[in-house]
């Protein structure tokens, strides 16, 4: 029994307060009291008629109020006692307030008063969770240990999984509870791989429940890796329908294949849906991502694996599975012949043939059909004319003729000139090539018209013309109506420009309109001597006074310069054009930071461009970077670098001048000055 006292001078109120029982089950205590008063000394003290106060109050309620007579010399006195019901709080603690008055109306001793707590000692509740033990995956063993409050307590258990309905583990559980979560609860959560998990507690004492159900909500849980979508293979099919009618199975062929891959009952697991399909010819960067996609074309032979999988709409990957496949070889057909005049009959033409197309053999037989058509025309027609002759046939058990001869059916007379045109084809593609066949051959022509054949049978030009077998020589110059045929050469004779000789170091002023290469021989060059660049010269002269010259350097840059004066071209008079690819480089670009450097975005981060005559701008904050020297900041790319290496001036974080160097190879480092809580390149440039 807990004591409380207070006093008025030798007068003293005393309140005992004691928890005689617990009622688990309503969660409450029963509480005694007793007020008492004595005195110090050996003096007495009274209160009669009814006239002194006295009130208990406990737990904020008024327990008792009277008027109590007494007559102590010293000894104690009991004043008022007796019994009541405090409730707990819901978790089985309770602290209750205590409060006691006794006013003696003596007229001598005032009012006394005890206001003070007295803690009851706590009543076991509710079970709650001490520990959960497993791996979280639905399909494992978990066990729920409980943190009981009383031996004799059993409970009920409950849980729900990713919203599913609550499911009920039973009743009567003392210490624990262990349980499997079906993988059949994954149906709930059919778009993520991870949830939670809620669980609820009811604690009973007997059949009487204590307190409220528990609950602990918010376990993440996992749908296993072994919960993953599934297809049962893939189909490949071929829809080339040449190549279907001479190739089975996972034989396919290079360049005419073009596989469309099916993926054969694709299902998600427990809810799931396929959210993705992916197919793939390994090491080859084909590939489909969708079902019945086409791979495309093959251009490989040989072994090759297909392999494939699908992913549902958690995320989750099947297992792969792989097919093996053949692809056979195969090029476009291809033929190379000649053509000429038998001896024996010049009005027979006979054809040397090297031919061949891809050979696909399927079970020991060729399936590649070769097939060689020739057709003739008069020379300047276009009227050809189908030759049945030995050359042409088909071939259906080979695939190559090499230096084969063969003789056209038709009789083609010594007299003119024939174009004569194979075409090879194979099962899915053909070719054509032509050549000609001249007329007999004879010393010289002469004909009616006064045309003259040199080498051949004159058969084409106007009266007084020469058709000549071969090339024409000529000793002096050449005149065609009356002036001079041109004897400068701008081209080679197949039309490229020449790429050696002396146009490499040819002066650049000549009057004279050419084309040409040039060096870096001369100052003319507008990019430099030694170190200059060189490319296509072009020179246009109208006479003594007027020119016009063009440069264009391999690196795509061009020049123009004009001359009207008669005198030496002047290398200052070369002006460079400006393209629009070139004008879309001058925009500000972000520059790329080292070594801990980091965009001042509050104050703008850090850009460089470039103006159109060269000059390289910086503009922007950094901040956060070492600063060590020699600490590289940024690198610059090609283009944006000096020539030499330059130190430049920023504004660090004091407002100093902090030192930078901006190296040939790009890099902008630290010298000295500079601050890491602030640099300033705004008003950085230099000339490239």
């Amino acid at each position: 029994m807990t004591k409380f006292i207070n006093s008025y001078g030798p007068l003293h109120l005393n309140l005992y307060v004691d928890q005689i029982s617990q009622d688990v089950t309503n969660n409450s205590s029963k509480v005694r009291w007793r007020a008492t008063i004595d005195r110090d000394g050996a003096y007495r003290t009274w209160t009669y008629g009814n006239i002194s106060n006295l009130s208990v109050w406990l737990n904020g309620s008024s327990v008792h109020s009277s008027h109590p007579d007494y007559d102590t010399s010293g000894e104690e006195v009991t004043l008022a006692s007796g019994e009541v019901t405090v409730p707990h709080n819901s978790d089985g603690t309770k602290t209750m307030s205590v409060w006691a008055s006794f006013d003696p109306n003596n007229g001598v001793h005032g009012n006394i008063t005890i206001s003070t707590n007295y803690t009851l000692d706590s009543i076991p509740r509710s079970t709650q969770i001490s520990s959960f033990e497993g791996n979280r995956d639905l399909g494992s063993l978990h066990t729920i240990i409980f943190n009981r409050k009383v031996n004799s307590f059993t409970h009920q258990v409950w849980y729900r999984v990713f919203g599913s309905d609550w499911i009920d583990l039973g009743k009567n559980h003392t210490t624990s509870v262990s349980f499997t979560p079906s993988l059949d609860l994954a149906r709930y959560l059919p778009k993520s791989s991870s949830g939670v998990m809620d669980i609820c507690i009811r604690t009973y004492n007997g059949t009487t429940q204590i307190g409220s159900d528990f609950y602990s909500n918010g376990w993440k849980f996992n749908i296993p890796d072994s919960v993953r979508p599934t297809f049962s293979g893939i189909s490949l099919v071929e829809t080339n329908s040449a190549v279907r009618q001479i190739l089975t199975g996972n034989n396919f062929l290079q360049i005419m294949s073009n596989i469309q891959v099916n993926f054969n009952n694709a299902s998600g697991a427990y809810g799931s849906t396929i959210q993705a399909f992916h197919a793939e010819l390994v090491g080859k960067n084909l590939a489909v991502n969708e079902n019945g996609g086409k791979l495309g074309m093959m251009n490989f032979n040989g072994s090759a694996t297909v392999r494939a999988w699908v992913t549902d709409t958690r995320g989750k990957q099947s297992n792969v599975q792989n097919v093996q496949i053949n692809v056979m070889e195969y090029y476009g057909p291809s033929i190379n012949f000649s053509v000429q005049r038998t001896r024996q009959n010049p009005a027979i033409i006979q054809a040397l043939r090297n031919a061949k197309v891809a050979p696909i053999t399927v079970g020991g037989t060729q399936k590649n059909i070769m097939q060689i058509t020739f057709s003739v025309a008069p020379l300047n027609s276009d009227n050809f004319v189908e030759d049945r002759g030995s050359a042409s046939g088909t071939f259906t058990t080979i695939s190559l003729l090499t230096n084969s001869s063969a003789n056209l059916a038709g009789t083609y007379g010594p007299a003119k000139s024939y174009i004569v045109k194979a075409k090879i084809q194979d099962r899915f593609t053909s070719t054509e090539f032509s050549a000609t066949v001249a007329t007999e051959s004879v010393v010289l022509h002469y004909d009616k018209d006064g045309r003259l054949g040199v080498g051949k049978i004159v058969e084409q030009g106007t009266p007084g013309s020469i058709d000549a077998r071969g090339n024409i020589y000529a000793g002096g110059d050449i005149f065609a109506r009356g002036q001079q045929v041109q004897q400068y050469r701008l081209t080679n004779p197949d039309g490229g420009l020449s790429g050696g000789g002396a146009q490499w170091d040819a002066a650049w002023n000549n009057r004279a309109t050419e084309f040409g290469w040039r060096s870096n021989k001369y100052e003319d060059n507008p990019t430099g001597t030694r170190g200059g660049e060189w490319g296509l010269f072009r020179n246009f002269w109208l006479d003594t006074w007027k020119m016009v010259q063009f440069f264009t350097t391999m690196s795509g840059r061009m020049f123009l310069r004009t001359s009207n004066d008669g005198g030496r071209w002047n290398p200052g008079r070369w002006k460079e054009f400006l393209f629009k690819q070139d004008m879309e480089n001058y925009s500000w670009q972000k520059l790329v930071l080292q070594s801990g450097w980091n965009h001042y975005s509050t104050y703008g981060d850090a850009y460089y461009t470039k103006s159109i005559d060269g000059i390289v701008y910086l503009k922007g904050n950094v901040w956060k970077g070492q600063t060590d020297k020699e600490t590289t900041i940024a690198v610059l790319p090609e283009g944006f670098r000096p020539r030499s290496s330059m130190y430049l001036q920023a504004l660090n974080n004091d407002y100093g001048n902090a030192i930078l160097c901006i190296y040939t190879d790009g890099r902008l480092t630290v010298k000295s000055q500079v601050d890491n809580k602030w640099l300033n390149l705004d008003n950085v440039s230099f000339r490239i």
